[in-house]
Parts: C-alpha cells; structure tokens; sequence
C-alpha cells in the first residue's frame, strides 16, 4: 500500500516551521540502513540532490534521528502485519516517487492523543504513554521522556513540534518497519 510523505512542514505548524524542509525521506532512509555501505538518493523539495550512503545521509540534515515509524488515521482498519508499503513522495502527481525499495509492516500499534486543557495524554494500545503539560499551543513545557523519544521516532524535530502537527485528538495507528514497539 502507498505510503505517501511530504517533503516540508506544512503552514498550520506555525511559523517556525512552515515551509521548510522535513527531511522524512532521509529520515526513513536511515532508519532503514541495515548496514554503512546501502545507498540512497538526497532530496529536497522533491527533487533528487545527489547520492549518498547511509551513514553520509543524516549529515545532510539538521536532526541526526532516523523516522523510524509513522503515525497514521486508518478508520477503515486496512493496516495490517506483512503488508507491503510503498513509501512516496509526490503521490497522485507525474512526479509520484517511489523514495525507498519496499518495506514491510512488522508491527502496528493503536495510538491515541487526547487534548485537555493544559494537557495532552497519549495511550498506546491502550495503555497510557506519556503527557505534555502546556500553556497553550505554543509553549510547552513539561513531558515525558517517553513522548520525545516517540516524537523523534516519527521525524520531528521536537516534541513542540510533534504538537504542532497533532494540535488535535487523534485516534490512528502507529505503522511499524522496522522491530521497534513500544
């Protein structure tokens, strides 16, 4: 199944990130490296830059920490173990490009984000993960660990940003491929 990314930050995360570059396919490319020497193209705004190896891919970057997972709605329930996933950017376009070789979904894991005020919990299957403690949108200022770690896992830079992004309650899944759970 197509698993479709952009290349930059849309304008609703706010200024500080709107328009620029998200680094998600050298992010996915890296996580996926199973070895220095596997080769991979670097892009920006969807256009190929160059080649590089895996282990010279994340310099090219500002965050060095490989997108190893994505977090998706699937309200048709059509995610599943051992599916194949097409990662692409550009999707539904003539330039749809198919950035990495087929991967498979070793895992999936229920995600939900629970916006209260002055606070957000998640729940991973089921069971609590972590909560933000803020004021307001833009400011931050007490988590868990365990939310930067997952917040860094799905290719933001930050946790602020990762609630940039999810500034609503969401109720999807967590599409693995590589063996990380959590």
């Amino acid at each position: 199944m197509t698993l479709s990314y952009k290349t930059h930050w849309p304008q609703s995360m706010g200024p500080e990130y709107s328009g620029k570059p998200n680094h998600f396919v050298e992010k996915i490319l890296s996580g996926i490296s199973t070895k220095p020497g596997i080769a991979g193209w670097i892009y920006e705004s969807g256009e190929k830059l160059g080649y590089a190896y895996a282990d010279d891919i994340l310099n090219k970057v500002d965050n060095s920490i490989p997108k190893l997972h994505t977090m998706r709605h699937d309200a048709k329930d059509r995610w599943k173990v051992g599916m194949k996933i097409h990662p692409v950017i550009n999707n539904r376009t003539k330039n749809r490009f198919q950035f990495a070789p087929v991967l498979e979904v070793k895992s999936i894991q229920k995600v939900e984000i629970e916006h209260f005020e002055g606070m957000v919990q998640i729940h991973i299957d089921e069971k609590y993960f972590g909560e933000v403690y803020h004021y307001g949108l833009d400011d931050i200022y007490q988590f868990t660990t365990d939310l930067e770690t997952l917040a860094l896992n799905d290719g933001f830079p930050s946790v602020e940003a990762f609630f940039a992004w999810f500034n609503t309650d969401f109720t999807g899944k967590i599409i693995h491929w590589t063996d990380l759970k959590y």
